[in-house]
């Protein structure tokens, strides 16, 4: 039976609750697709804003992904709504061709695209979306479904991360309405008397969500229903910060990173971690390296540990990134790929981010490029700066060139000019990574 309040709208006190992480903002922009759950989150956050005269600037992003007849209606009905309720809204239109497979996949990737440059333009510090407790709770039963472990298994957060583009810096994301089950959403759009828009591949039985969210009444009928689901899952979220915690000791205690990327850790000191950890060690070195936004699958990191337990003189390749055993020593580097990386071209004042490994600071006046180093025989640096490191482990190293030639990779040789930092992603970065980590919900289908 479903929980006594399902079908209550969302109150004030809840809502101010639910939003007061946004008063850390001085301006957000909120998803807003037409649907109910959305539709019910710019109706909360105007009355919000409304009582709250020291809220955040806010505006409304609406995308139409011109996938249906109905898309550009749609996108206009939520900008007719927002102006009704005193907020500005921007049509962003995925124009082009479309993908002819997975296209809720590439229109997911698109929509994310619009979504954080619009809001950058408009100087969004976050962007709000409307996931719900449903949502949770069939992201729960999809990893379930794949064998996921503690850490798929994991609730979301209610913050993560998503980037725009190569040099683009990442850009927090906000799940206010985690706690609130989709019938209070569709009950606050009704209290308002407002309606709302119903995208047909919702019930595409195609995809692998609209199955789970079939089987939630059955479900339900049995004691599984959406908040268990959600308190298992958070139960499994502090398990998995527990284990990270661990993972964060190791690091500190064992790892050696060096400036321009790679890293190397003594078998030993991995050997004695319990298993968990020592996948999880794993996963956040590849990220770590590499760059990736997402972890490789549980079973491709059980059969990465393996292969490097194998013996003294081990490589092989994951999630681009190259593991190699030497003796008692991995060491774990950004593999260049058969496409090379791209390179970053940037000019100052401003913050770039290259190949989502390193963040490079220009103040006014400065411009330059990065690109992978190469060859540490073709660099302007000896073989004696690597020290006893791999030598091949430089070829993604970030090389940075400025105007008058001068080249500067970290760590290597010399120091950067003045006002120029380049160096690897640390601080708000790592926490983008570690939540993308426990918390793949972004890449299944919405």
């Amino acid at each position: 039976m479903a929980a006594p309040d399902r079908g209550r709208p969302v109150g004030d006190d809840e809502a101010d609750a639910a939003f007061a992480p946004l008063l850390r903002h001085s301006c957000i922009a909120l998803a807003v697709s037409g649907g109910a759950d959305s539709t019910a989150l710019l109706l909360l956050v105007a009355s919000w804003r409304a009582r709250r005269p020291d809220g955040p600037e806010i505006h409304i992003l609406t995308v139409d992904h011109e996938l249906r007849r109905e898309s550009a209606a749609e996108a206009r009905g939520v900008a007719a709504l927002a102006g009704r309720l005193g907020l500005p809204c921007r049509i962003l239109a995925w124009s082009g061709p479309k993908p002819a497979s997975n296209r809720q996949a590439g229109a997911r990737a698109a929509r994310q695209a619009l979504l954080v440059t619009a809001a950058r333009e408009l100087g969004a510090e976050a962007l709000v979306l409307a996931h719900h407790l449903d949502d949770q709770a069939e992201t729960f039963l999809i990893r379930l479904a794949r064998g996921s472990g503690v850490y798929g298994l994991a609730a979301m957060d209610g913050i993560a991360v998503w980037q725009d583009g190569e040099g683009g810096l990442p850009l927090p994301v906000l799940r206010p309405l985690l706690a609130f089950a989709k019938e209070r959403l569709v009950a606050t759009c009704r209290a308002a008397g407002v309606s709302w828009c119903e995208d047909p591949s919702n019930d595409d039985v195609a995809y692998t969500r609209t199955r789970m969210r079939g089987l939630m009444p059955q479900l339900a009928g049995e004691g599984l229903d959406a908040e268990t689901l959600g308190r298992t899952a958070g139960r499994l979220a502090r398990a998995a910060a527990a284990l990270d915690e661990l993972v964060e000791q190791t690091l500190v205690r064992h790892a050696a990173f060096h400036p321009a990327g790679p890293v190397r850790v003594a078998v030993a000191d991995l050997a004695r971690l319990p298993r968990e950890v020592l996948l999880r060690l794993l996963a956040r070195l590849l990220q770590m390296t590499g760059g990736e936004a997402y972890p490789p699958r549980l079973e491709r990191l059980e059969r990465l540990a393996g292969r490097l337990a194998g013996g003294p003189s081990v490589q092989s390749t994951l999630a681009g990134v190259v593991a190699r055993r030497r003796g008692e020593t991995l060491f774990f580097w950004r593999e260049s790929g058969r496409g090379g990386i791209a390179p970053l071209a940037a000019r100052g004042p401003g913050r770039y981010v290259f190949d989502r490994r390193f963040e490079l600071v220009l103040p006014v006046g400065v411009s330059g490029e990065v690109a992978a180093l190469g060859p540490l025989a073709a660099s302007p640096f000896p073989r004696s700066a690597i020290a006893d490191w791999p030598v091949a482990a430089f070829n993604a190293a970030p090389l940075l060139r400025l105007r008058d030639d001068a080249a500067y990779c970290p760590g290597l040789a010399g120091s950067p000019p003045p006002g120029v930092r380049l160096a690897r992603l640390t601080g708000e970065e790592s926490l983008w990574r570690r939540e993308l980590v426990s918390n793949p919900f972004d890449r299944d289908e919405i």
